[in-house]
């Protein structure tokens, strides 16, 4: 084959094709950004994820875009970017916006987007040390990085992963690899505030449902320490197996965070394995404030991070850390085959296929490589900072509002915050349909972006969580300015 007629292969991209894509996808992607400063989208094209039957624009959009036949033949560039940048982008919830505020946002910081785009680029296969020694040492470096943010010392390790539940299902296997030489089934304890994930890991990790106890939360949202402690008594008088209890460091309700402390002292009493679900809060240990809020993390077995959420990066980007190597090890060491490379026995540059359930799998580390490197870390905890007291800020001010009320179960540990609109004479039910209106009313402007939960002893209530690197006092100003205008109109029922 010729180079002429090789250049004609549409696989093949010479470098000055290369470069125009790039240049292409980099003006629309800048676009999108300004368009988000400048205000030319909502927060969400949606005023109530729940209603999710209510969304026809979703439906239509997904109609348009469906394709059942396979392109037989090129599109130009320009038309796809076209698709990619109008009608995919131009509907759900926008995350990157500075006032989301719904869920846990998670930020997309634009320099992990490019450190993964290097590392897609350069496809480097991060199985085995062997195939990628350079980059493997930078994830085993971030890997170190997050380990010594929440605590840990020598002898930790850990395995990057694309969500917090995959972390949760990692953490839960080592936990059932721990007790499998022990006589009976394994028990899994977690808060009934604690996250779905850990209930769905538990049975993916052959742990049913009839073995998931939902351990009662206290008033202030945090996990029942004498309901924990007579449910292992039970079990274990029952035959079974206590394998481990789940600390919640930041439920996603509330923000309430466990005595993870006094967790990993029962947890140490009767041998069971603790498992931290800290994805939501666990970088805030970074702070000042979510060291004292976190105290206890570090003796954790294990810990489950979103580095997507607290530190800012894009999608997929947590990590399960462990205080000991070598449990990784025991749960997922595999042996040699013919057709791979070379494996390695030395901790230091061990096979990354050793320590989690992955062969085949890119290089993740990059993605929060370059951030971190880029500001430094002191960059990271002044942003956290900023956003917890943002949370306090719009604690004191929403009382100000006729007719609202936060909800303050528990000291305001992480940048998570309930409030509801409360009249006198009302039922639960009406005061439930008047907080989901509320909701609406405000997300309806497209400024920020709430959404509901319901809270035991408070029914339904309106969620603010700050967590979006651009989200400043102006856009915690004009939420107080949006929410006093939608409690005005509930305090005018004939108007809504």
């Amino acid at each position: 084959m010729t180079a002429g007629q090789q250049e004609e292969l549409a696989l093949n991209l010479s470098p000055q094709a290369m470069r125009a894509l790039l240049d292409a996808v980099s003006e629309r992607v800048l676009g999108f950004h300004q368009e988000l400063a400048d205000g030319a989208h909502p927060a969400s094209y949606v005023n109530d994820s729940l209603q999710t039957e209510a969304y026809e624009a979703g439906r239509k959009i997904c109609a348009e875009l469906r394709e059942d036949e396979i392109p037989r033949q090129g599109a130009e560039v320009g038309e796809l970017l076209d698709e990619l940048f109008g009608p995919a982008t131009a509907n759900g919830t926008m995350h990157p916006h500075p006032g989301f505020m719904a869920h846990v946002p998670s930020g997309g910081l634009f320099q992990g987007a490019v450190g993964d785009f290097i590392a897609r680029s350069i496809n480097r296969f991060a199985g085995v040390w062997i195939a990628a020694p350079g980059f493997q040492q930078i994830e085993r470096n971030v890997i170190r990085w997050y380990g010594r943010m929440l605590g840990y010392g020598e002898g930790s390790f850990g395995y990057l992963t694309t969500g917090g539940s995959i972390a949760n299902l990692m953490g839960l296997l080592c936990a059932r690899r721990a007790a499998e030489d022990l006589p009976g089934e394994p028990v899994v304890y977690v808060s009934s505030e604690g996250h779905y994930s850990v209930a769905k890991a538990a049975g993916i990790a052959g742990i049913p449902g009839s073995r998931i106890r939902s351990v009662a939360a206290r008033e202030d949202c945090a996990m029942d320490l004498g309901a924990l402690r007579a449910a292992i008594a039970a079990d274990r008088a029952a035959g079974l197996v206590p394998a481990a209890v789940v600390g919640t460091a930041g439920t996603t309700n509330s923000g309430a965070v466990d005595d993870l402390a006094a967790i990993a002292g029962i947890c140490r009493e009767e041998g069971i394995w603790f498992h931290a679900d800290a994805c939501f809060g666990g970088f805030f240990r970074i702070t000042e404030r979510g060291r004292a809020a976190l105290r206890g993390i570090e003796e954790a077995d294990s810990i489950a991070v979103d580095a997507h959420k607290s530190l800012f990066l894009p999608h997929g980007s947590s990590a399960l850390l462990v205080k000991d190597q070598e449990s990784l090890r025991r749960t997922f060491e595999i042996p040699g085959a013919s057709y791979l490379p070379g494996l390695v026995e030395e901790d230091e540059i061990g096979d990354f296929c050793t320590y989690g359930p992955e062969l085949s799998r890119e290089i993740r580390g990059l993605t929060a490589w370059l951030p971190l490197k880029m500001h430094g870390v002191d960059a990271f905890e002044a942003c956290m900072d900023e956003k917890l007291d943002l949370i306090e800020y719009l604690a004191r001010e929403l009382p100000r509002i006729d007719g609202l009320e936060v909800v303050a179960d528990h000291p305001l540990h992480l940048p998570v915050l309930n409030f509801k609109f409360t009249a006198e004479g009302l039922g639960q039910g009406e005061l439930d349909r008047l907080n989901a209106k509320l909701c609406e009313l405000v997300c309806s402007h497209g400024n920020v972006y709430l959404t509901t939960t319901e809270l035991p002893r408070h029914g339904m209530v309106v969620r603010v969580c700050i967590l979006h690197p651009r989200t400043g006092r102006a856009v915690v100003d004009q939420l107080l300015k949006d929410i006093a205008w939608a409690a005005g109109r509930l305090r005018a029922p004939e108007e809504i």
